[in-house]
């Protein structure tokens, strides 16, 4: 075999072998994005999903108290310097079943809708170092989770049957951020809607509630 032939066996040889690495590159890379991206459709909702409604919706009035502020907890370069860092305020939940014919039945407090396939947490807080818990019967229960940065819906909390004329009163919401860089978050007073949504999965109804949050 002549040196030319040998040489261009040898190039296509290396050329083959980059793109074997490169390509388990961008593998090894993109798989926790996707991973991540993957989490985000929760175990609740490919458990519902799937199931046919058996029940009516009952009519369920909420009421929003307080609001996200991480103003103090965001520093002026846009990071935080602690971890576990709990936001000031915590806002609250009051549900009442206001139907005269229904109860709302297998109700769940989600920040992932089943429904429509959409996330609570405003896309900008995506994947930063912000979780967020609702406390319910003095239980301290994840919503949404980051962990090292990437973030992750959770199944929420199922509260049961909220009966004709019944209440589900005053769950307090929260949010903590960990350590993070400067210019993870915007430090400029910057406003976010973020949304709760309380899911009759017997009824496959959501109702949605929400909350302003600022950094």
């Amino acid at each position: 075999m002549s040196k030319t032939k040998i040489n261009w066996a040898v190039t296509i040889i290396a050329c083959a072998l980059v793109a074997v690495l490169v390509g388990a590159g961008m593998y090894l890379y993109y798989t926790p994005t996707i991973d991540a991206a993957n989490a985000r459709a929760t175990s609740l909702q490919s458990q519902l999903s799937s199931q046919a409604a058996v029940t009516s919706p009952a009519y369920l009035a909420l009421t929003e108290g307080g609001n996200f502020d991480f103003e103090d907890e965001i520093d002026a370069n846009g990071g935080v310097t602690t971890d576990d860092t709990e936001v000031t305020d915590s806002p609250t939940l009051t549900i009442v079943n206001e139907d005269t014919t229904d109860a709302a039945t297998n109700v769940f407090i989600t920040m992932w809708d089943p429904e429509s396939s959409v996330g609570g947490v405003p896309s900008a807080l995506v994947d930063t170092t912000m979780s967020f818990y609702v406390t319910y019967n003095n239980v301290l229960i994840p919503l949404y989770l980051n962990t090292g940065g990437v973030g992750a819906y959770t199944n929420g909390v199922n509260i049961g049957t909220i009966p004709i004329g019944g209440t589900a009163s005053a769950m307090a919401l929260t949010a903590f951020v960990d350590a993070a860089a400067d210019d993870t978050y915007d430090d400029s007073g910057a406003s976010y809607t973020v949304r709760v949504y309380v899911y009759q999965a017997d009824a496959q109804s959501s109702t949605p509630a929400s909350w302003t949050l600022t950094t």
